[in-house]
């Protein structure tokens, strides 16, 4: 079994994340296989820089950990058996077991290499999925199932079978949690309810069964209520790092408080004389965050609650309440020892204390990222932009097809005997003065 990382190696960055944030860290299962997918996108992503991709790994899994326990809370009773359906390689799953999420934890994929790495890994029971709902045979039922990056890819033929094969397994309290792409951040409009793309990160799976789906929120909704119309379902958007949509579905009645993960990025990082300044902002969407912290390693260094106006936040995600998030925080010099082996972690913090790391690595490539973090964004406006307008492209040549259809079935109209005779009719009347109408 090859590892692209193993528990021996020693690494910074990763540390750092985990140091403060995981229980007993060091006793936290970090091997991850080569074969993970998870991690090769995002070695993609980062333009192969393998210590970004490798700290992006871990924070993600360590967020929907997170997401899934603050979820899982919502019931007064602790999960005795859960399943991580389309586990993958265990992103999460090695902070499922670590903290002991749930008495009994099974995961489940349609990659053998995936499960046999996790059963030998992690000691996890593990279910071989399949490419039929039907065929997909499960022992028992479950108090929480958790499917992250599944229905993102699902045909409009399987979505709704999956969704019912899942809903199926639950225990009369039961959780189910699953991920969606929103109609919002689709390429072009969502037509009839979900839109499906024979394209996706993976390597190994079929894209006419794993490809790229959006859905609307309606669609979703009806899917669910065509498997049993007393079902809960609540819609929490954006919760899954800040890109996909998550929708909490149940047999019983669902109630719970979900705080939002801040979102936001650095802009810029300067050496000034006071120290290192980082700005940038930082929004919880529906209200202010509560500070923006700086560590140096394990050390907390600087700390601002002083937030001042950025109207292009709020506007761009159409909240008034975001609109005071800019910020700038230094980190005196006294304070950095070095600007290339130190890690330094810049976090925003919601009012609920829930953390949304902005960047980590070394001061040195703190610049860099930010660069590449503008850009980023600029592609994706531009991205949205370019949606927007083969959207309008669309509804004109919509609109111009129905003209050309109208006009034709006037021009027919006119040529029939009916408007002939209400056209001499007309010229009576106006040659005796009862009209003027042409």
């Amino acid at each position: 079994m090859a590892l692209a990382f193993t528990n021996e190696e020693r690494h910074p960055m990763v540390e750092a994340l985990l140091r403060t944030r995981v229980p007993r860290w060091e006793e936290l299962d970090r091997a991850i296989d080569e074969r993970d997918d998870m991690l090769d996108f995002a070695v993609q992503m980062f333009d192969r820089d393998r210590d970004v991709a490798l700290t992006s790994y871990f924070q993600n899994g360590l967020e929907q950990f997170e997401v899934v326990k603050r979820i899982a809370a919502w019931r007064p009773s602790h999960p005795r058996r859960m399943l991580d359906f389309a586990s993958g390689y265990g992103r999460l799953t090695r902070f499922v077991v670590h903290q002991h999420l749930a008495d009994e934890i099974t995961v489940s994929d349609i990659l053998e290499g995936g499960m046999a790495f996790q059963a030998r890994q992690f000691g996890v029971r593990t279910i071989l999925s399949t490419t039929r709902p039907d065929d997909f045979a499960a022992p028992s039922k479950y108090d929480l199932i958790f499917v992250a990056s599944l229905f993102t890819h699902l045909p409009p033929a399987t979505f709704t079978p999956w969704l019912r094969r899942l809903a199926t397994l639950l225990e009369p309290e039961g959780l189910l949690l699953f991920s969606v792409h929103d109609e919002s951040i689709a390429p072009a409009k969502v037509e009839d309810g979900i839109s499906f793309k024979t394209y996706s990160e993976s390597r190994v799976l079929d894209a006419e069964d794993y490809g790229s789906t959006w859905v609307t929120e309606s669609f979703v909704r009806e899917q669910i209520a065509s498997i049993d119309p007393g079902f809960a379902c609540v819609r929490l958007p954006r919760a899954l790092s800040d890109w996909q949509d998550l929708y909490v579905v149940s047999p019983s009645s669902i109630s719970g408080t979900f705080h939002r993960t801040p979102k936001g990025f650095i802009e810029r990082c300067e050496i000034t004389e006071e120290g290192v300044r980082f700005t940038g902002w930082a929004t919880s969407i529906d209200e202010e965050v509560d500070r923006v912290e700086v560590r140096i390693d394990d050390s907390v260094v600087a700390t601002t609650r002083d937030f001042l106006p950025r109207a292009d936040v709020a506007a761009a995600h159409q909240s008034d309440a975001a609109t005071n998030s800019a910020f700038s925080v230094v980190v005196p010099h006294t304070a950095v020892r070095s600007f290339r082996y130190q890690t330094a972690t810049v976090s925003a913090f919601s009012r609920a204390n829930i953390e949304r790391i902005l960047f980590l690595g070394t001061i040195d490539s703190a610049t860099g990222f930010a660069a590449k973090e503008r850009a980023r964004v600029i592609e994706q406006n531009m991205e949205r932009a370019a949606g927007i307008i083969r959207d309008l492209e669309h509804r004109n040549a919509v609109l111009d097809h129905q003209r050309a259809e109208l006009e034709a079935t006037i021009a027919a109209m006119k040529q029939s005997r009916f408007w002939k005779a209400r056209e001499r009719w007309f010229a009576v009347k106006r040659g005796v003065g009862w009209t003027e109408e042409e």
